[in-house]
Parts: structure tokens; C-alpha cells; sequence
């Protein structure tokens, strides 16, 4: 009896604490409809041909596809439409798509949406540097949509989407004074260039664990198997690390892919995928990271300590972040040249069969490493 007594205490406090986590103050008086799947095209429509004030659309995409009347455009046909009855109409767009070769300009080269501006609708480019995720509809500052649905053809027509309208004044209040701190000047797309996540504000100089070198499991073997994508995705991280001071850390995968100059022609999934194996590579083969995936979208990321001292590189001799090409055995060439120097000696006066015998290389991988040394300082 006591014990149930006690269990019966427990679950009483802990509906108290629930209860008064959400008072009664937070939430917000509404009637609301489902308008999933099927539904949701017919009831936006009813609300764009219906409004007589103002249209308000924060959408990650708006695709527009190749067909001549998809629903897409019908949609968009009813912003034309509103405008020529007087009703305002803000649209608020993503730019961070995978789209094949114009990920960054995809909305201003948009032939459809300039037609909209020029017909009087605002439209606001968000950060490309921040996703902009939204897939709402606000009509009249009054009705709220909400849910998974993007402007796609398949979205609306073929996927299975879940989508509620809400009539609440004071929900689409909130909803509007959000959207405002979203906004971005015009001219940021236009003036400055984006630099991808990983590389942006690195320090000019890494701190490279000498084992790394004189180990020949570890930026040996890369060198060896000619495998540039792994040695830089590694010197990366390390570089994130020693910028955020942290040794564990989450990494979104598209960001990476971009830090690394994969071509945006290739699909997301694509993208990902090909970080996903590098990841996997450092933690299977090198044991230098520790990786745990979510989704196939994001990582948590460990770095594996590494004894000994270190040696100070520049940044721009590790990771690629002008346009000489870097490749791995031009990277490990300059460390082989940077370790050296620490010790008193000069690379330059070795023969090439002096350093393959110190650093375990073929010569003709340290013939062609000097070659492209000589293009990477011209």
C-alpha cells in the first residue's frame, strides 16, 4: 500500500508540473479545418480568390516544373488575379535549393516571379546561408495555412502531405510579426558572395597533430590512396573544431558537401551520401573520428584526441580556399616540408628516394607532389 501510495504521488506531481508547463495563456483561440493531401489545393484557392486585403506566402519552394498548367501556376495565376483586385501579396523565398547549376539565383532568374513583382507583389529573398523551411499561407490577417505542403506538382498532386487551415486573427499576428525579422536587403544576393558554412571564418593557421605525419596510418595512407576528398573533409573538421573550440559537434551534411566544392548538379541525397562514405572512412579506416548520423541528413561528430605535439600549418595549404588546385599529396608534401623545417632540416636539399625512404612514399608520388608544388606557387 505504501508503494502504490508512493507511485500514486509521483504521477500526481508530475500532471501538476505538465498542466503548468501550458497555462492556459498559451494558446490561442481558433477554428480549425484539415485540409490534408487532396484537399489542400482547392482550399488555398478558396482563400486566395476570396481575399480581400492581404496574401502573405513563406514557402521553402515554389516549383514551377516544365508543364503549361500545372497546378503551381494555377496557384500563382491566383496571386496575378488578387493583385488586380488591390489585395497586397508578400511572398517570402528560400534560395538554399539543390537545383542543377543555379542553386543561388534560382528565384531571381524566374522568369514567372519577376512578372509578380513587376505586377506589384514584394517579394524577399531570404539568407542563402539560412534555410528558410516555411510552407505557409496567411490570408487577410486572419486565415493561417500550415503544414508539410510546398509548391510542387507532386506535393500537391501526388504526396502525402498534412495541412491545417486555422481562422485565428491572433495566430496570423504572431505568424506576420515572424516573418518581418526574416527580412533581408535586396542587394544581398546580388553583392556579396556566399561562402559555405565550414570554410567561412576559419583562423589562417590549423594545429596539425604531428602523429598525423609521422604515423603512416593515418595522412600516409590517404596520400597512398590518392584520397583527397578524405584528407581535406578531415582537416575540416579539424579546423571547425579548433574554430568552435569543440571536439564534439553536430554537422549538417549539405553544408559540408558545399565546404568541399561538390558540384550542385548533383541531387542532395547525392551530396549527402558522398560525405556520409568520407565520414564513415575517417571513422572505420582511420579511427579518427567518431560519427553518429541522423536521418541521413545531419552528424554528430567526435574527434578522436591525437597524442603529441603539433605542428602550426596555413589554413590555405590544408583546405582548398582559392582556386589552386590542392591535391593529397601536395597537402602532405607541405606538411612533410613544414615538419622538416621544424626540425632544422630543408625538403629542397633531399633527394626524392631520401624522402620516400623517411616518409615511406614511392618516388614517383613525391616527383608529381613537387610538380604540383611548383604550380601551387606560381
Amino acid at each position: 500500500m505504501r508503494i502504490t501510495r508512493y507511485i500514486i504521488s509521483i504521477i500526481t506531481a508530475v500532471s501538476l508540473i505538465t498542466a503548468s508547463a501550458y497555462s492556459t495563456d498559451d494558446f490561442l483561440s481558433s477554428r480549425v479545418k484539415d485540409i490534408s493531401d487532396r484537399k489542400y489545393e482547392g482550399a488555398v484557392i478558396e482563400l486566395l480568390d476570396n481575399a480581400k486585403e492581404s496574401i502573405v506566402i513563406s514557402m521553402y519552394t515554389i516549383n514551377l516544373g516544365t508543364t503549361s498548367n500545372n497546378p503551381v501556376k494555377l496557384l500563382l495565376n491566383d496571386l496575378f488575379e488578387a493583385r488586380e483586385r488591390g489585395v497586397s501579396v508578400t511572398i517570402y523565398l528560400n534560395t538554399r535549393l539543390w537545383v542543377a547549376g543555379t542553386a543561388k539565383k534560382y528565384y531571381v532568374k524566374n522568369s514567372t516571379l519577376k512578372e509578380l513583382e513587376e505586377a506589384g507583389c514584394v517579394i524577399h529573398l531570404m539568407d542563402f546561408k539560412r534555410m528558410l523551411h516555411d510552407k505557409l499561407v496567411i490570408v487577410d490577417k486572419r486565415y493561417v495555412v500550415e503544414g508539410s505542403v510546398n509548391w510542387s506538382t507532386s506535393a500537391l498532386k501526388s504526396n502525402r502531405e498534412s495541412a491545417t487551415l486555422i481562422d485565428s486573427p491572433e495566430l496570423a499576428k504572431i505568424k506576420l510579426t515572424r516573418l518581418k525579422t526574416l527580412i533581408m536587403p535586396p542587394a544581398y544576393l546580388e553583392e556579396e558572395a556566399y561562402t559555405p558554412a565550414y570554410i567561412e571564418n576559419l583562423p589562417k593557421t590549423l594545429k596539425i597533430p604531428k602523429e598525423l605525419i609521422l604515423n603512416n596510418k593515418y595522412f600516409h595512407r590517404m596520400a597512398a590512396k590518392h584520397s583527397n576528398f578524405t584528407m581535406e573533409l578531415y582537416c575540416i573538421l579539424l579546423a571547425h573544431s579548433q574554430t568552435t573550440k569543440k571536439k564534439e559537434f553536430f554537422l549538417c551534411l549539405e553544408d559540408m558537401a558545399l565546404s568541399l566544392r561538390m558540384p550542385v548538379s548533383l541531387t542532395s541525397s547525392a551530396l549527402r551520401k558522398e560525405v556520409i562514405n568520407g565520414l564513415k572512412e575517417l571513422q572505420n579506416d582511420y579511427h579518427l573520428i567518431k560519427v553518429t548520423f541522423f536521418h541521413g541528413k545531419d552528424a554528430a561528430i567526435t574527434l578522436t584526441d591525437i597524442p603529441g605535439k603539433t605542428l602550426i600549418m596555413p589554413t590555405d595549404s590544408l583546405i582548398q580556399l582559392k582556386d589552386a588546385e590542392l591535391s593529397t599529396r601536395l597537402r602532405f608534401l607541405l606538411l612533410i616540408e613544414a615538419l622538416l623545417k621544424d626540425q632544422g632540416e630543408d625538403i629542397h636539399s633531399m633527394t626524392y628516394v631520401e624522402i620516400g625512404k623517411r616518409f615511406d612514399l614511392h618516388r614517383a608520388t613525391i616527383s608529381s607532389a613537387f610538380k604540383d608544388l611548383e604550380k601551387f606557387r606560381e
